[in-house]
């Protein structure tokens, strides 16, 4: 488990969504590109291989959204040539290339949280928000392999007596009724006894208390208040008109000065923390082996 993942997962949650927003809201090449790039490298420490398939997917997304938006969207003041008598413009090309860029970058830090974030930690930030939530959410999580198990035991069952016949499409649909008609008897009992038995034990009786899988620690609070300190300033930036892009009706790019410039290296600093972190642990964990 890297040095991010073994954070606390509200401050994983935290981290991910500071990288995001600045991501998803400033449509600007460079915030998305370092996204996207971040998040790739970030991707191939925790798949542990080279995700070769999964960037070809991406870059599609690049190249697909910087062909479509422009036969659709004719804004812009700097025609490149005309198809069907409209004009393919500049704006509208290198547009739909930044929103696949930053489709791609929210997709690809999508599926690095999913890496990091398994069903425990995922529950364990819902218990946080909203512990009735939390709870539907476990129950019916457990319940998807409980019906599987179950389906499985009544189909070998019927098929033991000689009540499931392959013989034709009408037999295999009469043998699915019955186990499905059978489901739907398990679930309500078993959905019963499940109430009768939190019932017995005392659930929603008293003063609520839960059990701490995952103790908040100080490093979860620097992470916490690092990631929100940096998304603001970003915003900040973007909000005063220091860093970002106006497209139509002609490109018009930033001034470049040193707040705009600080707070693009401030996004690359905070995309790069944990990519940074892991490799920093992994060289660190080398090390240590070479020493035994």
């Amino acid at each position: 488990m890297g040095p991010v993942q073994s954070r606390h997962p509200g401050a994983v949650c935290v981290y991910f969504l500071c990288v995001l927003l600045p991501v998803i809201f400033g449509i600007d090449p460079l915030t998305a590109g370092t996204g996207l790039l971040s998040g790739a490298l970030l991707l191939w420490l925790l798949a542990g291989h080279f995700p070769g398939k999964e960037y070809l997917g991406y870059l599609g997304i690049v190249l697909f959204s910087g062909v479509i938006n422009p036969m659709f969207n004719h804004n812009g003041e700097t025609p490149l040539f005309f198809l069907n008598s409209n004009p393919v413009t500049r704006e509208a090309l290198l547009y739909g290339w930044v929103m696949g860029m930053l489709i791609a970058a929210a997709l690809i830090w999508s599926r690095c949280f999913l890496l990091m974030m398994d069903t425990d930690r995922l529950l364990t930030v819902m218990s946080r928000l909203s512990p009735k939530v939390s709870l539907i959410l476990s129950m019916a999580l457990r319940y998807v392999p409980l019906l599987r198990r179950q389906a499985r035991m009544a189909r070998e069952a019927q098929a033991g007596l000689g009540l499931i016949r392959e013989e034709n499409g009408l037999d295999r649909m009469k043998g699915a009724v019955r186990i499905f008609d059978g489901m739907v008897t398990w679930g309500l009992e078993n959905g019963i006894t499940l109430a009768d038995s939190m019932t017995a034990r005392g659930y929603g009786m008293g003063k609520r208390t839960r059990y701490v899988l995952y103790p908040w620690e100080g490093q979860d609070t620097l992470l916490t208040a690092g990631s929100l300190g940096m998304m603001l300033i970003i915003l900040g930036a973007k909000w005063m008109g220091w860093i970002g892009y106006s497209w139509y009706p002609r490109l018009v790019t930033p001034a470049f000065r040193l707040p705009g410039i600080a707070a693009y290296l401030l996004f690359v600093a905070l995309c790069l923390a944990a990519p940074a972190l892991e490799l920093w642990d992994r060289a660190r964990w080398k090390r240590l082996i070479s020493q035994v």
